[in-house]
């Protein structure tokens, strides 16, 4: 088998122009795909959500859970770990609840 010149690069160029013209389809269903599933969330995320009923909706306590020196402890060690100090530097003088 032997290749001459000219056909040697025909085949090259029809082998590259092949393998672009494979990846642009692909890409082209990819966005496709993409478009037909981002229609599909929107409409799947325009249905209204069901009321909920009084007796459905959870209660939540008044009072923290745990005594109040554990509950200074966390808070002052998060503080110490996003201020990057000591938990030592840390003093907390009171809580108070935020409406």
């Amino acid at each position: 088998m032997s290749f001459e010149g000219g056909s040697a690069v025909s085949s090259t160029l029809i082998t590259f122009l092949l393998g672009l013209g494979i990846v642009f389809i692909g890409l082209i269903a990819l966005i496709v795909i993409i478009k037909i599933m981002g229609a599909i969330m929107r409409a799947v995320g325009k249905k209204k959500p069901e009321p909920v009923s009084e007796s459905k909706v959870p209660v939540a306590k008044a009072e923290p859970e745990g005594d109040l020196g554990e509950i200074k402890a966390a808070v002052a060690a998060a503080l110490a770990t996003m201020l990057g100090d000591s938990v030592k530097g840390i003093r907390i003088v009171s809580f108070r609840k935020l409406d």
